[in-house]
């Protein structure tokens, strides 16, 4: 059934508007994969998927003598639970007695689900990295004592990692402190250019972030979202997809009679997936980074 309330409709726009600043900052971190359909990623309650996913290094010379042509390399399989995450609100007949109309409708389910949508995919992507095991190879010292060299070196000892591809994500400590110690050397710019100027592909702030600082070269971490299927029987139910980032949200309005109320609610499910380099940072992937000991 598809959606026909006139404040939905006005509403889809400013909804994803809400969304769109947490996807631009998922898909600086890696690869996203929002498409409406996807029949080889089964999404369900308890499901747990195998997404491959694979740092991208330098490519082999080919070798005659060993016939480099013939190992293409390991795709690593990473696991993915995708969680279900809905917000929205409740309209209720004193709500229309005291003039809430469609305009208002609209701001209101826009703000609380955009909002709550894109809240709940930071937290995905964040839980991502933060449960990357802590390396013992890659460190920086105490916050107070980091410095621009510091971060300019960062990671520069692993041979398979390419910085310059990668993204480093900082948390909100980490990214004052860059800003800081940058600005206490005349350096200012945008954080890709602050980013190049240290060596790394992009720079960023993760909102919320336990770690100090995740080094994510390209390809290693993903994310995937999908619509829950709608089985139910709805007022009004559809699935909405942002032009821009492909993103698909579910909307559903149910009524709820004996309370005199409509139900209004946009859901999705997001997973997120990482390769992790380890401890050591032994293996291609992502290198969470530690403080030195």
């Amino acid at each position: 059934m598809a959606l026909t309330s006139p404040a939905l409709t006005l509403a889809l726009p400013a909804l994803f508007g809400n969304i769109k600043p947490a996807l631009d900052t998922v898909r600086r971190i890696g690869p996203t994969d929002f498409s409406a359909e996807a029949p080889e990623y089964v999404v369900a309650p308890g499901a747990t998927v195998k997404v491959p996913v694979a740092s991208i290094t330098a490519a082999s010379e080919y070798n005659d003598s060993t016939n480099n042509y013939a190992t293409g390399g390991a795709t690593a399989w990473a696991t993915l639970n995708a969680k279900h995450y809905l917000q929205g609100f409740d309209i209720t007949g004193v709500n229309v007695d005291e003039g809430v109309d469609a305009g208002r409708m609209r701001q209101i389910f826009a703000l609380r689900a955009g909002s709550g949508i894109a809240a709940a995919c930071m937290k995905v992507m964040k839980d991502g990295l933060d449960g990357l095991t802590a390396s013992t190879a890659v460190t920086l010292p105490g916050l107070s004592a980091t410095g621009i060299d510091d971060y300019q070196t960062l990671g520069s000892d692993v041979a398979w990692l390419d910085r310059s591809g990668a993204v480093l994500a900082l948390n909100a400590a980490e990214y004052a402190n860059v800003r800081k110690v940058f600005a206490a050397e005349h350096v200012i710019g945008t954080e890709k250019e602050l980013a190049e100027f240290i060596g790394f592909g992009d720079l960023l702030c993760v909102p919320g972030l336990t770690a100090r600082a995740v080094i994510v070269p390209s390809g290693s971490v993903g994310m995937l979202a999908r619509v829950p299927t709608i089985i139910a029987e709805y007022r009004e139910a559809g699935v909405q997809v942002d032009d821009d980032s492909g993103l698909a949200v579910g909307i559903v309005v149910a009524n709820d009679q004996a309370r005199n109320r409509v139900i209004v609610n946009g859901d999705v499910w997001f997973g997120v997936t990482a390769l992790d380099a380890g401890a050591a940072a032994s293996t291609p992937g992502a290198v969470k980074v530690d403080t030195a000991s």
